[in-house]
């Protein structure tokens, strides 16, 4: 009876053997999703997921797998809910943009990158020299739980924004978002957080004043001149010309600041974009 008690448990260790040995074991790390803005408003994220593995073998195993699933996002999705499409949706893809790879070098991590089909951002006051843009509501939606946005621990959300923009840091975001003033500003959010609004706003600008032509201004100069005034006029424009190139950085951020102090969003203003 003992014996046949023993042959009846590891037939049944036999039989459960191969589920033992085709469940992937790895750990997820951090989360990080960019969502770079284009000057229409259309957006292309990245989400990256990275990965912990113990063993060579386990890598090899996972990169089965995502061979086995390729680039099918509900198949990922049940294979771990963490895996999936956490800017806007399913349905709000543009086609053929899906692509999913893994990467196993020095870092490991699965990243599923695809683009939006209609824009993620909606304007809200647009005039001659600029368009202040605001998030759409649905952009987010996968975060929200109750009335909270709830950014989970570990996940990183950064928004790159288009060149010649200005982020308006105003509303409850930027008591916790940081902001990066490079050539595309960016804006970045870290879990664990959880806030009532996500108000992301900012500026694009069409231009702020007409380009600046040496060669149309040496033309006016030359034509009519006398040979004295010519070198007089060109060490003029050499020496301005100097200063600008050297604060032109400076220059630039004065100009967008005035602008900037001088722009007034007031409500009834915002609440024509609904």
């Amino acid at each position: 009876m003992v014996l046949n008690m023993r042959k009846l448990f590891f037939l049944a260790l036999v039989l459960l053997m191969p589920g033992l040995c085709f469940a992937l074991r790895y750990s997820l790390g951090h989360h990080y999703i960019t969502i770079e803005i284009d000057d229409k408003g259309y957006a292309k994220v990245t989400e990256r997921y990275y990965l912990a593995f113990k063993t060579q073998q386990d890598i090899e195993e996972f990169a089965q797998k995502k061979t086995d699933l390729g680039v099918n996002i509900d198949a990922w999705s049940r294979f771990n809910p963490a895996f999936g499409i956490h800017v806007g949706s399913k349905d709000k893809l543009k086609p053929q943009t899906l692509n999913i790879s893994l990467t196993t070098a020095k870092d490991n991590y699965l990243e599923i990158s695809y683009e939006i089909d209609r824009p993620i951002v909606r304007v809200i006051k647009e005039e001659s020299r600029m368009i202040v843009y605001e998030l759409n509501k649905w952009v987010l939606s996968s975060f929200v739980e109750g009335t909270d946005y709830v950014i989970p621990e570990g996940t990183f959300i950064t928004f790159i924004l288009p060149k010649e923009s200005t982020v308006l840091e105003e509303g409850e975001l930027f008591n916790y978002a940081e902001v990066y003033k490079d050539v595309k500003p960016k804006v970045m959010v870290r879990g664990f957080l959880a806030i009532g609004s996500f108000n992301l706003r900012y500026i694009y600008w069409k231009g702020i004043a007409p380009k600046f032509s040496i060669s149309f201004l040496l033309k006016q100069i030359i034509e009519g001149a006398d040979t004295n005034t010519i070198a007089a006029s060109l060490a003029i424009v050499f020496i301005i010309g100097i200063f600008v190139y050297f604060n032109r950085k400076k220059l630039s951020e004065k100009v967008t600041n005035f602008v900037v102090r001088n722009t007034e969003l007031s409500e009834e203003e915002e609440l024509k974009g609904f």
